[in-house]
């Protein structure tokens, strides 16, 4: 993979009008670091909102932090701030490290659903989301920029801010139904294009076990299996994946899930994941791809 982190940031592919989305059109929830359930509609509408998405193995999230932290300090007691960990290759552990390292003192909670992601059109680490007092999301970024400073403090002064700066929606794209047959068996691999690459020094185990996964999906798929794999739409494009297989030899289906539908439908929260079906009904979850994989013998 050849792209940097700024350009992987910056790939977006967006599936509905940013103007009009707004928290309380449905009921967004979150997980607090106690395992309590928390409704994005309790703080939405009443004052500024600011929601970072980051993840523990996310790199430009780790650099941002201590510009996280200070923005809080600053503005915590006009804007309603919370760190929303995306639950992807993640643990609490890992979650509490991270807190302890930059002594955040922010709300932070996760998405284990992902669907507070998929509202906001995230695609990718990290991801800021700025909403006025009203509700309106008038502010979406990946960078800790100048930009992003602005924005908050005009929000800071009324509540409200003129202008807004929403990523790009012309390239939206639509997400493939995934076609299960009643009879026989089916693989659906669901993975990411980048995950053996840049989680090789965060979490070289979850990176090895990436690259098993797709080599024991060609096997699958060369034992005359039904097989296919799904793509996080996060940091990727079309060029992502054709690399992708050309790197790993692909020779079954491989699709982008565009808006993760498929992944927040199936509960992914763990890249690679294999889901096998057979005469339409799921029968094997794995996320462990060290011992290979032979359905031939499963009755």
């Amino acid at each position: 993979m050849k792209f940097n982190y700024t350009t992987l940031l910056l790939l977006v592919l967006c599936f509905i009008s940013y103007q009009n989305v707004f928290a309380s059109e449905s009921n967004l929830v979150l997980k607090d670091q106690q395992g309590e359930l928390f409704e994005l509609k309790n703080i939405v509408g009443k004052k500024p909102v600011y929601l970072k998405f980051w993840a523990t193995w996310c790199k430009p999230c780790m650099q941002q932090m201590p510009h996280f932290q200070h923005a809080y300090e600053q503005y915590g007691d006009t804007i309603d701030t919370i760190a929303i960990n995306i639950d992807l290759n993640d643990d609490p552990g890992a979650v509490a490290a991270v807190k302890k390292r930059f002594n955040l003192t922010m709300p932070i909670m996760t998405d284990d659903t992902g669907k507070v992601a998929q509202h906001y059109q995230f695609i990718g680490t990290p991801f800021h989301v700025l909403l006025d007092k009203t509700g309106k999301v008038i502010f979406q970024g990946h960078e800790a920029d100048k930009a992003l400073d602005n924005t908050l403090r005009l929000l800071s002064h009324d509540g409200v801010v003129e202008q807004t700066r929403l990523l790009d929606e012309t390239n939206k794209q639509l997400a493939i139904a995934l076609d299960i047959p009643a009879q026989g068996f089916k693989a659906v691999l669901y993975t990411a294009t980048w995950c053996d690459w840049y989680l090789a020094d965060t979490r070289p185990n979850m990176a090895k076990n990436c690259v098993a996964a797709q080599k024991q999906m060609n096997s699958l798929a060369k034992q005359g299996i039904n097989s296919e794999a799904r793509i996080s739409q996060l940091w990727t494009d079309q060029a992502a994946v054709t690399e992708y297989k050309e790197k790993f030899n692909v020779i079954h289906p491989l699709t982008i899930d565009y808006g993760n539908d498929l992944f927040i439908d199936n509960e992914i929260n763990k890249v690679p994941t294999l889901l096998i079906y057979k005469d339409g009904k799921i029968i094997n979850r794995i996320t462990n791809f060290s011992s290979p994989i032979n359905l031939q013998n499963t009755p």
